[in-house]
């Protein structure tokens, strides 16, 4: 009895599959698409986190003024520096300056790497650059705003804080890439100081940020 039972049970299973064959074949498609959909967004997604840009803003040493400002490209491929602008935040307002030319400056002012001239230029994945430090880089700016360059800070205007941005071309992307990092500049009486915002510098990725990197490159040039 419980036999027959079992075989009729069975029968009665196969003929529902076979009468519904092209539903459960259908949903069977559905399910396989779906896994590859998910599997093919996983790989993009992660193909696109290991060849998007990343610039690392740094200081290295103690925290005045004399600082070293570095920038680390950790990108998968090189990057090329095409500009440095620093934005000072006074009194008087926002101002920023480019001061990726480093032309005029004494030797002792220029980044410690000799063989740069300049804060432009191609840096490879994991390298880093010296930008020199953060007293010369606002001197440099005040001296681009006020037609001097005094590297004395008593002269200088009250300065709140500052932001570097780096403007890079990577690969071959139609639009700069960059990233930007803010720190806060405090005088105090054994001198002035500069502390970060934030852990990390900001990457400049959207599509209209981008843009705008590519206005302030092309307004430099007029």
């Amino acid at each position: 009895m419980c036999i027959l039972r079992a075989e009729r049970g069975w029968s009665i299973m196969l003929n529902w599959i076979v009468s519904h064959s092209q539903i459960i074949n259908s949903m069977i498609n559905l399910a396989m698409l779906v896994v590859w959909v998910a599997y093919l967004q996983t790989f993009i997604s992660s193909y696109h986190r290991q060849t998007r840009s990343k610039i690392m803003i740094t200081r290295n040493g103690v925290y005045s003024l004399k600082s070293r400002c570095l920038v680390c490209n950790m990108s998968s491929e090189t990057i090329y520096l095409l500009s440095l602008l620093i934005e000072l935040d006074t009194p008087d307002g926002h101002k920023s300056y480019p001061i990726t030319e480093i032309e005029g400056f004494d030797a002792s002012q220029k980044p410690s790497d000799d063989d740069v001239r300049s804060r432009q230029g191609p840096l490879e994945s994991g390298k880093v650059r010296d930008m020199g430090s953060f007293q010369e880089m606002i001197a440099h700016a005040l001296g681009e705003g006020e037609g001097t360059i005094s590297a004395d800070e008593q002269h200088w205007p009250p300065i709140e804080s500052l932001k570097v941005r780096a403007i890079a071309s990577y690969g071959s992307e139609d639009l700069p890439v960059g990233a930007c990092r803010s720190f806060k500049v405090r005088r105090k009486e054994s001198g002035w100081e500069v502390h970060p915002h934030t852990s990390e510098a900001r990457q400049i990725r959207s599509r209209r940020e981008r843009k705008e990197l590519k206005s302030l490159l092309d307004n430099a040039l007029v």
